[in-house]
């Protein structure tokens, strides 16, 4: 069984990145992702290796949109084992447009986090959007 007190912890690592990000917080977006992070993400290449990589992923995200940004799990799920946990559930995400129109996307999300010296960090991510199969083009406009 899950443990109540572990996953309070889990979510509350990402309601700190939600927060950060909101508030285009580098280093705060980076404070619970690992040094060794294998993450999959939304663009190329196939995988990103570490956290220098990742970092420079979330800065060209909170850089890309002039306006707010922001992003949230509403149907998050939780499952931890000793010191791994796994999350997963649908990533709502908004950015402010220079015009003051809001882009908003869906994607589909899964974390793997490992409890490290009391902390839990994040070590890996796979974070892709739907494709059509007749274009090859991503669907960042589906919604659940």
């Amino acid at each position: 069984m899950s443990d109540p007190g572990a996953e309070a912890d889990v979510r509350a690592v990402h309601e700190n990145w939600f927060d950060r990000t909101a508030a285009k917080d580098l280093d705060g977006v980076m404070q619970h992702i690992a040094d060794d992070i294998v993450s999959y993400e939304h663009d190329t290449p196939l995988q990103y290796m570490g956290r220098d990589q990742v970092r420079e992923v979330c800065r060209q995200g909170l850089e890309w949109a002039p306006g707010p940004v922001t992003w949230d799990v509403p149907d998050m799920r939780v499952l931890i084992r000793d010191d791994i946990a796994v999350v997963w559930g649908l990533n709502h995400m908004t950015a402010g447009e220079a015009d003051g129109t809001t882009t908003e996307s869906w994607s589909r999300g899964t974390r793997v986090l490992q409890r490290r010296n009391g902390e839990w960090t994040m070590i890996h991510q796979h974070v892709p959007y739907l494709y059509d199969p007749r274009t090859g083009e991503a669907k960042t406009d589906l919604h659940p």
